[in-house]
C-alpha cells in the first residue's frame, strides 16, 4: 500500500487514455482468471470483490459485519459485473463495469485533490502512475527544448 494524492480528473484523464486503460485492465483480467478459460467465476471475482473495501469502517478500522450481510453485497456486486447474468465475467462485462465504477468514483471525488491510501495493483494506483509518468514525460520534453 501506498499514500497517493489523486482527484478526479486523474481517473478520468486515465479512462481516456484507452490504451493505459485496456492495458490495465487486460492485466487484471488475466492475473484473476486463474483457470485460463476467459471467464471469470464468482469464486475468481470473489477477491477483487473483497478488495473493494465497500462495507464501513470507523477512521481506518474494519467493523465487524455480519456474515449473511458479506454474502448478499459481494453477490449484489458480481452480478453488476455480470451483465449478460449467465454466472461469469467476461473481460467485456469486466471493462465496462470497472469504468462505470472508476467514473462514479471521479464523479463523487471531484476535482479538489485527495490523499488516500491504495493498494499496489489497485486501478487507482495505476491511475496516479499514468499520470506520474505523463508529468515525467512532458517535463523531459520541456527541458529538453
Amino acid at each position: 500500500m501506498s499514500v497517493e494524492i489523486l482527484d478526479g480528473a486523474t481517473i478520468v484523464n486515465f479512462l481516456e487514455d484507452e490504451e493505459a486503460f485496456n492495458v490495465s485492465v487486460r492485466d487484471r483480467f488475466a492475473h484473476l482468471d486463474s483457470n485460463h478459460d476467459g471467464q471469470l467465476s464468482y469464486e475468481e471475482m470473489l477477491k477483487e470483490l473483497q478488495g473493494l473495501r465497500v462495507m464501513e469502517t470507523h477512521f481506518g478500522v474494519d467493523v465487524e459485519t455480519d456474515r449473511d450481510e458479506l454474502v448478499r453485497v459481494y453477490d449484489s456486486l458480481f452480478v453488476q459485473f455480470d451483465h449478460d447474468l449467465n454466472g461469469t465475467v467476461d473481460l467485456e462485462e469486466f471493462k465496462a463495469e470497472t469504468r462505470q465504477m472508476m467514473l462514479a468514483m471521479a464523479n463523487g471525488m471531484g476535482f479538489l485533490p485527495v490523499q488516500m491510501v491504495l493498494e499496489e495493483d489497485s486501478f487507482l494506483k495505476k491511475a496516479v502512475e499514468w499520470e506520474s509518468a505523463k508529468l515525467v514525460a512532458s517535463y523531459s520534453s520541456c527541458m529538453a527544448t
